[in-house]
């Protein structure tokens, strides 16, 4: 699929995911790549109109634009666009060197992967294992750290 084909799924997926018009959610993200401090698995939950993040065993609210609001289902829309229209193509990457999977449902990313070969700092996989609508299962507001 070449990079304006991945970019339009995109749009669909970003369709799609507004048209169910979720409020709340919750995602489980595996990410692997050059960024140690994210490296690993990440549970998030978008609810009360802020994105949390489980830390430590402790749910912590992110500011917009931080590390992790790239995990959020519009970060990573966000994130896709950039790698799609930025990243890739001025680095001169082959369209094969990314990879991108919209769940059918819902629209949002589900599996990003940049491979840009002897570019091993750029290189990156994300990927979200569960997902759910609704706050996380295990969020407690009355517990959370604002």
């Amino acid at each position: 699929m070449r990079m304006d084909e991945k970019l339009q799924a995109l749009v669909e997926g970003i369709n799609r995911w507004r048209a169910h018009n979720i409020t709340d959610y919750w995602v489980h993200v595996s990410y692997l790549g050059s960024e140690l401090h994210r490296f690993g698995e990440h549970d998030l939950t978008f609810t009360q109109g802020k994105l949390w993040h489980l830390r430590a065993g402790e749910w912590h609210p992110l500011k917009k634009g931080s590390d992790f609001w790239l995990f959020s289902v519009p970060g990573a829309f966000a994130w896709t666009r950039d790698v799609l229209t930025k990243i890739a193509p001025q680095a001169g990457a082959d369209p094969d060197a990314v990879t991108l999977r919209l769940n059918d449902e819902y629209g949002y990313v589900e599996y990003l992967r940049l491979e840009m070969g002897h570019r091993a700092g750029a290189n990156f996989t994300f990927e979200v294992t569960r997902f759910g609508t609704g706050p996380h299962p295990d969020f407690d507001h009355e517990r959370a750290e604002e």
